[in-house]
């Protein structure tokens, strides 16, 4: 019987022949990724990115909007980095994948990877158009790098954690409540249309009402007055 390793590795580096060639890399960027360090680097320009985005929306923030744009440009320049570096290290954290590619596309299109994405589009896009309509479109999708603080915060990872644990009670909870409005929502309608047509005009009325009612906000713009 043959043991000699290389004889027994040779079916493996057929099967996974580019992961194989290139675990040692992987692996190595997927520990830097891991370090704390590094996860203290990014939060950096996480939180900074987030205040500047903030402070720029101020009168007197005016003065410095040079150094908020460049903040904000070399922040990008970093996410830009780190998403380089998380798709390259993806066939290690998405193991199961049998292919680097699958690994690297189930990467791009989770959801820690579509955010990864958002917050690269200004180091794109503001270098093109600069001080444009355009830009300030990218940089309403740039305040979803908030969510980037759930990978690197266990408080929002414990809320995580939590919603999956009690997962089915929230489904059934909400499928509860999605009911009860549909149906007050639907009766409403067909009980008051005759007598308020310009209010209830049809059953999306219904459900604005019935909505409005739950979570007990009073608005007041839309009431039943049958019975009254």
């Amino acid at each position: 019987m043959n043991t000699d390793p290389h004889n027994l590795m040779n079916p493996l580096r057929e099967k996974f022949p580019y992961f194989i060639r290139h675990e040692k890399l992987y692996r190595m960027i997927h520990l830097q990724l891991m370090k704390k360090w590094f996860q203290y680097f990014v939060l950096f320009f996480i939180i900074g990115s987030i205040c500047s985005i903030i402070y720029g929306s101020f009168e007197e923030s005016a003065p410095y909007h040079n150094y908020l744009y460049t903040f904000n440009y070399l922040a990008s320049f970093i996410f830009t980095i780190e998403y380089g570096l998380r798709i390259a290290a993806a066939p290690v954290q998405y193991a199961s994948c049998k292919h680097a590619w699958k690994a690297r596309l189930r990467y791009i299109i989770s959801f820690y990877g579509i955010i990864d994405c958002v917050a690269i589009l200004p180091f794109v896009v503001i270098y093109l158009y600069k001080e444009t309509p355009h830009v300030h479109l990218v940089m309403l999708a740039y305040v979803l790098i908030i969510f980037k603080l759930i990978r690197y915060s266990r408080s929002f990872q414990m809320i995580g954690t939590v919603l999956k644990t009690v997962r089915e009670e929230l489904i059934t909870a909400y499928t509860a409540c999605g009911i009860m409005l549909g149906f007050s929502g639907i009766l409403m309608y067909y009980i008051e249309r005759n007598a308020q047509p310009e209010a209830f005009e049809n059953i999306g009325d219904g459900f604005w009402w019935a909505i409005v009612a739950f979570t007990t906000v009073g608005y007041g713009n839309i009431y039943p007055i049958t019975g009254q």
